[in-house]
């Protein structure tokens, strides 16, 4: 899944970590799930550099490790910013040592590993109501958001492509309309004859087949919308196959 690249954009989330699996999750969790503009990035050193003279994240999320690998740093230059961007620590190592360091650095909030989505997201949004700004990140508590960014990530959907995609799968097999996407990843109504999700869903579908074969399938209901399925009992034979 693609990263957004454009450090003029607005309600930017920065994350910093060598480790590729957290980046991925956390770029589907701000760039899909709460619609941030979000950059990942695997070195400190040159994200200090990046935040030197770009404008000022709302978010830095800083991977820390029992050696500093400059994420001390990254941090202190994070929090000394102003306004001052929410710093969260993700320790790799869940030492107590680690979570002293990263606070006494600046960081706001220390979220140990493994995590699921859906802790981080809410403690960031505990973080974002004590700002009075919990109001923008409003979203279910019952979505598998792990599974989704898994998905999107082995297909390697584009971020645009896996805000569809998450609408397709939280409707369990049921048709999805374009008005419907529309209200739910645009916030408007859709214009009759735009076909931008009929591309979106065409470059799904080539993905999903080519990662996952028949195990997971989007069709296309004539004048209806789109459906997404997932064969249970092709993935336990391809499992069993693999076995």
């Amino acid at each position: 899944m693609s990263s957004k690249q454009d450090y003029s954009l607005q309600n930017l989330a920065l994350v910093v970590d060598s480790d590729a699996s957290v980046r991925m999750s956390l770029d589907y969790l701000f760039g899909v799930v709460c619609r941030r503009n979000v950059q990942t990035m695997p070195d400190c050193v040159e994200a200090v550099r990046v935040l030197a003279c770009g404008p000022v994240p709302e978010i830095v999320v800083v991977g820390c490790f029992g050696t500093n690998n400059g994420h001390l740093e990254m941090i202190r230059a994070a929090a000394a910013m102003t306004p001052k961007p929410l710093v969260i620590a993700v320790d790799h190592e869940g030492t107590p040592e680690n979570g002293v360091s990263a606070f006494l650095a600046g960081a706001d909030e220390v979220v140990r590993l493994p995590f699921s989505l859906m802790e981080f997201a809410l403690r960031l949004r505990g973080r974002m109501e004590a700002v009075g700004k919990v109001s923008e990140f409003d979203f279910g508590t019952d979505d598998d958001w792990d599974a989704e960014a898994h998905v999107a990530h082995r297909a390697g959907l584009t971020s645009a492509e896996a805000q569809v995609l998450r609408v397709l799968i939280r409707r369990d097999g049921k048709i999805v309309s374009r008005e419907e996407l529309s209200r739910a990843i645009d916030n408007r109504p859709w214009d009759y004859g735009d076909r931008k999700f009929d591309v979106h869903v065409g470059n799904i579908r080539k993905k999903l087949k080519m990662t996952f074969d028949a195990r997971i399938s989007v069709r296309t209901i004539r004048s209806a919308g789109y459906r997404l399925t997932m064969n249970e009992t092709e993935s336990r034979a391809s499992k069993n196959n693999q076995e």
